[in-house]
């Protein structure tokens, strides 16, 4: 139970922290992010099989937006039934173009979405069930 509490506490701060304007280098309120929520088999985090193929799905991921330009891959969260993936750039509609082809590939679990991000934090967002 204290492990749960403790899982579930640093990744609220660790979201509060990647929502939060960056700067040097990092995404900025101008930039739009595209978030991806994959659902796992369980509340927590899901299986290792599980986790392996989504680590194999950010790999081609994170090449694919390197080599289009699309934007930037920042990092994942794992936790409470899922396994989460932000990315930023430009355009969330060019990297959705970039990304999904390959997370199709992966038939997600119901409930799993993406979230378009126009702006920074508590800017427009519209939501795509995957």
């Amino acid at each position: 139970m204290l492990r749960t509490l403790l899982v579930m506490f640093f990744s609220f701060a660790l979201q509060e922290e990647i929502m939060a304007q960056k700067t040097n280098g990092h995404p900025t309120a101008s930039e739009q992010a595209l978030i991806v929520s994959i659902r796992l088999s369980d509340a927590s985090f899901g299986t290792h099989e599980e986790r392996e193929k989504l680590f194999k799905l950010e790999d081609k991921l994170i090449t694919a937006i390197k080599s289009s330009s699309a934007g930037e891959y920042d990092g994942n969260e794992i936790g409470g039934g899922t396994f989460t993936m932000y990315m930023y750039g430009a355009s969330t509609a060019r990297l959705w173009e970039v990304v999904s082809p390959i997370i199709r590939t992966l038939p997600p679990a119901t409930g799993s979405y993406a979230i378009e991000r126009y702006g920074g934090p508590g800017a427009k967002e519209d939501r795509i069930p995957l």
